[in-house]
């Protein structure tokens, strides 16, 4: 029956993109005049560990992802509401599980291959748009802990950040779980919000392969995150350089972690901060030139694989002439594990990090392609496991509609 429903929303939503008309809107959101969009992409990458790691070798991977939103104003005069059902197919082998063996999965599509039911929610906007809802199957990492500079990389750890995805068994690529999510979007600076989510949403590997296992129950608890927002400054030329700054934190009222078996089940709970920056912007644009970024986030030793995480970068957009869009990016991410953590035997682990850093181009082809050229160094991957540094080569596609 899981199997049956999965099928049936991706081949619905691909049989029905021929019939969606062009519009100048982007991809996912329906065009002024029109009730519905029909998002497609398509990210395929290859990728090779050159040296260190695990071994040597090359793979290649892709990520298909279609759905359809509309906007129920249009469809049937529910003025304020909106809706989407998205499905993702990952396929191809991992560098991570193959070659590398790193602790943060180095590409940020790498997932099991199986077809899976993604998001489905529905949003109602109140008050013109300064409050919205949002119930249904969501992601946290697609509402929370977000940073517009580090989601240029490849690097699975500057998306979801680790200390919640390597701690948690919450929704993040690839598995969305059933939730609610509530902004306020206080003035034109201030903005907050918080998502209550199931606080299990499954091995994307085991029982929850293709995203339908809605298994609510007492014993997984409920992860509640909340974030507040401040934005400096606007996108036009005489508003200055533009900031957002954010801080949150979450917390997991049933928590377990098999890698802490003398621990009994209980709460968990943690903080992050996340800082977008302009730094330079070229005169007579609104966003071109270099900009920064860094997150940095704790959460407590006794009960998290990962108690600290902190990764930085810079991108410039626009860096070679008359290639305005292009964007090129440095960045760096460290992950410490935590002390507590022990070998079989009772011993200490004998290394406790792992470093990254990443060099990336992305270049838009034209409207619906875009190249990139990555580089990853990693260090002491794995990290717990003694291993030569590695060095990852690759170049990810996207075509989207």
């Amino acid at each position: 029956m899981k199997d049956f429903l999965v099928h049936s929303v991706l081949l619905l939503t691909t049989a029905l993109a021929p019939f969606a008309q062009a519009g100048d809107a982007p991809p996912g959101a329906p065009p002024a005049t029109q009730a519905l969009a029909f998002p497609f992409s398509y990210t395929g990458e290859g990728l090779a560990n050159l040296s260190g790691g695990y071994r040597r070798g090359a793979v290649y991977e892709g990520l298909l992802s279609v759905g359809v939103r509309g906007d129920l104003g249009k469809l049937v005069g529910w003025e304020g509401g909106s809706f989407l059902v998205s499905g993702i197919y990952p396929h191809g082998p991992s560098l991570t599980d193959n070659y590398v063996h790193d602790f943060n999965t180095l590409s940020n599509i790498d997932a099991n291959d199986s077809i899976r039911l993604y998001e489905m929610w529905v949003q109602q906007e109140l008050a013109d748009g300064k409050v919205s809802l949002r119930l249904g199957q969501i992601l946290a990492d697609a509402e929370f802990f977000v940073s517009d500079g580090a989601s240029l990389f490849l690097n699975g750890a500057f998306g979801a950040i680790p200390l919640v995805s390597k701690n948690l068994n919450a929704p993040v690529f690839p598995v969305a779980a059933p939730g609610m999510r509530v902004r306020w979007a206080a003035s034109d600076s201030i903005s907050v919000q918080a998502g209550v989510f199931d606080g299990d949403a499954g091995d994307a590997a085991q029982e929850n392969r293709h995203g339908v296992d809605w298994n609510l129950n007492g014993d997984n608890g409920v992860l509640a995150i909340t974030e507040a927002a401040y934005t400096l400054n606007g996108e036009k030329e005489n508003e200055g350089l533009r900031g957002v700054y954010k801080l949150g934190a979450f917390f997991q009222s049933s928590q377990r972690n098999e890698a802490f078996p003398d621990v009994p089940q209980r709460a968990d709970a943690g903080g992050y901060i996340v800082a977008d920056q302009q730094l330079w912007r070229k005169p007579g644009t609104k966003d071109q030139g270099l900009s920064g970024f860094f997150r940095i986030g704790g959460a407590p030793a006794d009960r998290n694989i990962v108690p600290f995480y902190f990764d930085t970068g810079f991108n410039y957009k626009g860096l070679l002439p008359d290639r305005e869009k292009d964007i090129a990016g440095i960045g760096f991410n460290y992950t410490k594990l935590s002390g507590n953590l022990r070998e079989d035997s009772g011993e200490p682990l004998g290394s406790h990090h792992e470093a990254i850093l990443e060099v990336t181009y992305k270049a838009g082809v034209n409207d619906w392609l875009a190249v990139q050229p990555d580089f990853q160094y990693i260090i002491n991957p794995g990290v717990t496991e003694i291993a030569p540094n590695a060095f990852v080569v690759g170049v990810r596609f996207v075509v989207s509609f």
